[in-house]
């Protein structure tokens, strides 16, 4: 179902960030951030998103990689995470490219945008990823992990606006 139109994304519901290692000391660590904003326009088969997720609100489920990952995140000088982009209508989806910036870090990413349908609130599913370099995690015995990648994998509430 192609939407068409002007929505926004409900803060009720929270896009799941995992961050994963390339690196041979292996680490994954699941993050939930919750959504701060964000709006999504349709017109003429292109897609133009803004999403704003609350990184100083995020969430492991353990309180040390949680710790590690705010620690992370504040070094970066990073509160929100923004994304903008924009792109077309694939047959299936849209394929929205734009940089997703946090604080001092700014990537490239793709984002997947489809509707899904048989749902009494209408949503879109949001999927995609951005490959950052070397980083440091502040975790005793992970240290430096080189090809930190993260994945969006989210399934966000939208009103017509």
């Amino acid at each position: 179902m192609e939407l068409l139109g002007s929505f926004t994304f409900l803060a009720i519901d929270g896009a799941e960030v995992r961050l994963k290692s390339g690196s041979s000391r292996l680490m994954n660590v699941e993050i939930k951030a919750p959504v701060r904003s964000g709006s999504l326009h349709i017109v003429d088969s292109i897609a133009t998103m803004n999403l704003v997720l609350a990184l100083d609100k995020l969430k492991t489920g353990n309180f040390l990689t949680e710790a590690a990952a705010r620690t992370f995140i504040s070094g970066y000088k990073a509160q929100d995470l923004v994304f903008k982009g924009s792109g077309p209508h694939n047959g299936n989806a849209y394929d929205v490219s734009g940089n997703a910036v946090a604080g001092e870090i700014d990537v490239q990413m793709t984002l997947i945008v489809t509707s899904v349908s048989n749902t009494a609130q209408p949503e879109v599913k949001l999927m995609g990823a951005a490959q950052f370099g070397t980083v440091h995690i502040p975790i005793p015995g992970i240290g430096t992990v080189e090809n930190m990648n993260i994945e969006v994998d989210a399934r966000l509430a939208i009103s017509q606006s």
